[in-house]
């Protein structure tokens, strides 16, 4: 920011960023993109919580965080840190920067964004659990994607349902143009995301070696990182390796490109939270095909706004493809409902007003935290 908005208050925005983020990184980046939030109030900055390079780093970003928290909390212009929640080792970066953030008195949100949280709460020792319901019971407002989340929230830490906000993710519209496939050309199918094995990889791969896609055209690309060897030599092994494209990771303005260049997106994950690659898919006009996992079913609706599989059901997940493959109208239906709905309720500029207006009810010296989540829903919410 200029020095002309030096009155502004700051509202940190925490977690890892780059690659190393997925889609929270991506998240917080669009929103601190905007730099400052849509009431003209507060100043929007990125707080780097992990770096993106080796892990053995991560202590060194931890700490610059907690001083950097502190510096603007002593010159009293630290409104919120706004805390980005996964799994495994955020919950304990996360912990140290919620205790020393509310040591200087600020005020905390913290956002959800593990798919695999309830799996992963099971699997903690008492002193983990302890350590996470004292992380969700001390922040000051607690914001998740999806109902289901929001219930476990309350039940598993005994909160008050006003304490827990349902926000639904948003991503800028797209400026990149759809590319018409050319007549006689393959169906285009991409595959946008970490290959990993709950991200369905091997179902898709699996799935277009069955016979029920035999004599559909068709192309996958695979773009994102992780063991790309493992898919290739799977995909070799199946007899599909003509078929298929790994691009390995792609930069933002690279996924944009992809999915214009993209006739559906699939997505069989076994776990997710609400994907910023089917809001981005949407906002370009892409019929997706994914499973009802995660806060999906609670927004979108099966054969009107994206294709539902069961997840690894590979026999289901070919039949969809070839469906959707040989159905031009089934094509356009989707996509045009698709943009509707992202349009409406997944747009930058709607998000970032809900999360803007927990901002300033979390600002107010006479905030409660019972009182958070009718403030946020008097600003419009999107549920």
């Amino acid at each position: 920011m200029s020095s002309g908005h030096s009155g502004l208050r700051t509202v940190f925005l925490t977690c890892p960023y780059g690659q190393v983020g997925g889609g929270m990184g991506s998240i917080m980046a669009y929103l601190a993109s905007l730099r400052t939030d849509p009431s003209g109030r507060f100043r929007l900055t990125p707080l780097e919580s992990r770096g993106g390079g080796r892990l053995l780093f991560s202590p060194l970003y931890l700490a610059l965080a907690v001083v950097r928290i502190v510096a603007e909390a002593a010159r009293f212009r630290l409104a919120v840190v706004h805390l980005n929640l996964a799994e495994r080792g955020s919950v304990y970066r996360k912990a140290v920067l919620l205790f020393a953030a509310k040591m200087t008195g600020a005020r905390v949100l913290l956002h959800l964004h593990a798919a695999q949280i309830v799996a992963l709460h099971d699997t903690m020792s008492p002193a983990g659990r302890s350590l996470l319901r004292s992380m969700f019971r001390s922040a000051d407002t607690v914001v998740v994607l999806g109902d289901v989340w929001r219930r476990w929230v309350i039940d598993t830490f005994q909160l008050s349902p006003q304490a827990v906000s349902v926000i639904r993710n948003g991503v800028p519209a797209t400026t990149t143009p759809r590319i018409p496939r050319p007549p006689g050309a393959p169906f285009r199918l991409l595959f946008l995301g970490n290959l990993l094995q709950r991200k369905g990889v091997a179902d898709l791969l699996h799935a277009l070696a069955l016979p029920s896609l035999r004599d559909t055209r068709l192309t996958l690309t695979l773009a994102g990182g992780g063991p790309l060897e493992t898919y290739r030599l799977m995909a070799e092994s199946l007899g599909i390796a003509a078929q298929v494209k790994f691009t390995g990771w792609v930069d933002q303005a690279t996924a944009r490109d992809l999915l214009a260049g993209a006739d559906a997106l699939a997505l069989p994950a076994y776990d997710e939270g609400l994907p910023l690659v089917i809001l981005e898919a949407m906002a370009t006009g892409v019929p997706v095909i994914c499973t009802p996992v995660g806060a999906i079913p609670e927004v979108f609706e099966d054969r009107q706004t994206a294709l539902f599989v069961p997840p690894g059901d590979r026999t289901a997940l070919a039949s969809t493809i070839a469906e959707l493959a040989a159905n031009p109208k089934l094509q356009a239906s989707l996509s045009a409902e698709g943009l509707a709905l992202y349009q409406r309720d997944f747009t930058m500029d709607g998000f970032a007003a809900r999360i803007s207006a927990l901002y300033a009810a979390l600002d107010r010296p006479q905030a409660r935290r019972s009182e958070l989540g009718f403030r946020v829903a008097e600003a419009g919410d999107d549920r």
